[in-house]
């Protein structure tokens, strides 16, 4: 699921709720940065102290023995800058310190992890109450909180092991043939670079500069402009003598609208950039020009036609693009899917066969760092059970080849891939990292409008539909709801025959996995990337996607949400 808009600090107060040392009278490094080397290497020491303590002791109680345990330490900074009409409202600053422990009990064989973990994400497990640590470097402190972490983790493995059982007297294992977890290779990677320094006074300028602007526009009820800066560093350490260091940083620089017509419809529009990079961002001169034209984008929406349904040809520019395929294709291609019997496993059968056109090929790439010099916010050398992460190839020449893999092995799939993520206190399933939709059989911008126009005459439509922009998607998995899928459309046109454009609003947009695949009849020369947030059973995380224009012969939307507001009593203060 591609992300509108994530709040991290409202999810930070939801998980993080007990024994957050957050109010301290004495502070051993400044509270609002991140430890610096010589802290980490301290806190290593204290992670891989408790690790081997715990295994030793944990070892010898009475089978369900321990025979894999790790411990994945996060220190994370989080700051928000947050303004409107001129003014920053608000300026939040924030340390996190978690630990995320993987305790498996039973054996490589044969553990307590069910249907592909997927299910391992609950809020009210009592170990999520013990994933934070203290925000002082001290030894004490750390190992306490390790050691109430580990013990409830060791319990809860347990309960897991045995309830496994209990539920296999009733229900046989699909695949009895696979083991749960495949013997981690030892990797050791601990050098860090400095991390970006962020140029607070600059930011606040840029949103009250940007925010003036909205204060002549009255039809515009609401407008906030945001910048956020998040800051990680990771160690994983495991009992097979892994000790892996990692870091990332992802900005965002969003500015939201809201503009209520005056029989109660609200209409958005959203500026949300996303990067890796703040030399990425656009400069102070290119930002204010981007929020006139959302403002003039909006104004016009809101004098279009509103639209309740539509099925015909459709054109995606490569954003919209993008989140079309990682919403049909890519949650799809998660394998952890493969071991639930919840999941509707839509590609199952389908290795080896021909699910989209010959010449396309999807390829997720979590190694490459960097897209046409912007940096891609997807990246990551190991992923989070420690494995190192493969270029993987999932569909070449329109055929299914691979899924996205952690460390359990996969039905009819002889290879891992390392592609296991997690956000907080979930545990890691496989997910997209940087997904690459490439096109081999290229068409210009021209040669493409023309095949989608000649589709409108062919089918006899008044007009077609050209998404240039969406917000974020969605999509359902399981075998519980329906497999489909959908787009929140933030910029569309209708395109008649003649190839005249008339703006359009109201629209999302919807579809099943593999009719939308085979409607696909054309792709574009110039590929976009497209960063974003991603959330699934394993929590929020960073993605980037990267494709072409696509055309779609025949693609379904569906009337956006209906409710109409009340006008306000008062009028605008300015």
């Amino acid at each position: 699921m591609i992300l509108p808009f994530v709040n991290f600090f409202d999810e930070h107060k939801r998980i993080y709720k007990k024994e957050q040392i957050s109010e301290l009278t004495l502070f051993n490094h400044h509270p609002n940065s991140l430890y610096d080397r010589k802290q980490l290497k301290k806190i290593r020491g204290f992670l891989s102290h408790e690790l081997n303590r715990s295994i030793d002791a944990l070892q010898s109680k009475k089978p369900p023995r321990v025979y894999y345990l790790s411990y994945l330490f996060r220190n994370r900074r989080s700051i928000r800058l947050w303004g409107r009409l001129g003014a920053v409202c608000e300026h939040v600053s924030r340390i996190d310190n978690t630990v995320y422990c993987d305790l498996r009990v039973g054996s490589f064989r044969y553990d307590n992890v069910a249907n592909g973990g997927l299910e391992d994400n609950s809020t009210e497990r009592e170990s999520v109450d013990y994933i934070s640590m203290p925000l002082e470097v001290d030894q004490n402190a750390y190992r306490f909180a390790l050691w109430r972490l580990t013990d409830s983790c060791y319990r809860e493995s347990v309960e897991q092991y045995y309830s496994r059982k209990s539920e296999e007297l009733h229900y046989l294992r699909e695949y009895p043939r696979l083991p749960s977890k495949v013997k981690p290779e030892k990797y050791q990677k601990t050098r860090l670079e400095d991390m970006e320094e962020i140029d607070l006074d600059y930011w606040s300028y840029l949103i009250r500069k940007a925010g003036l602007i909205l204060q002549k526009y009255h039809g515009i009820k609401n407008s906030w402009l945001e910048f956020c800066a998040r800051q990680k560093q990771q160690i994983f350490l495991n009992s097979e003598g892994s000790d892996i260091w990692s870091q990332s940083t992802v900005y965002e620089l969003r500015c939201s609208l809201w503009y209520l017509k005056p029989r109660g419809e609200g209409i958005s529009q959203e500026i949300s950039l996303i990067t890796g990079k703040t030399s990425d961002l656009p400069s102070e001169k290119d930002f204010i020009r981007m929020v006139q034209e959302r403002i003039k984008l909006l104004l016009d929406i809101q004098s279009s036609s509103k639209m309740n349904s539509y099925s015909g040809p459709v054109l995606l520019d490569p954003e919209p693009s993008g989140v079309f395929f990682h919403e049909v294709v890519g949650h799809r291609l998660e394998g952890s899917r493969l071991l639930s019997r919840e999941e509707g496993a839509t590609f199952l059968d389908l290795r080896g066969k021909q699910v989209a056109p010959e010449y396309i090929d999807m390829i997720d790439d979590p190694l490459q760092k960097s897209f046409q010099g912007k940096a891609m916010i997807g990246h990551f050398a190991h992923d989070d059970e420690g494995n190192h992460s493969k270029r993987t190839i999932l569909i070449e020449n329109g055929k299914l080849k691979n899924f996205l893999s952690t460390s359990a092995p996969l039905p009819y799939q002889n290879t891992l891939n390392g592609h296991a993520r997690n956000q907080s206190h979930e545990r890691p399933i496989s997910r997209m990292g940087n997904l690459f939709v490439i096109n081999r059989k290229p068409l210009s911008n021209e040669e493409l409008r023309s095949l989608f126009l000649q589709e409108i005459r062919n089918q006899k439509k008044h007009f077609g539909i050209h998404i240039k922009e969406v917000l974020g998607g969605e999509t359902k998995t399981d075998t519980y709801d329906f497999q489909a899928f959908k787009g929140k459309i933030l910029h569309a046109v209708k395109v008649f025959p003649n190839g005249k454009e008339e703006l359009v609003r109201g629209i999302d947009f919807i579809g099943t996995p593999l009719s939308a695949l085979g409607s696909v009849k054309g792709m574009g020369s110039v590929m976009k990337m497209y960063n974003s947030f991603c959330g699934a059973e394993s929590g929020i995380i960073p993605v980037s996607t990267i494709a072409p224009s696509v055309f779609l012969k025949n693609l379904e939307l569906q009337s956006t949400e209906r409710s109409r507001f009340t006008q306000f009593v008062l009028p605008l203060p300015y």
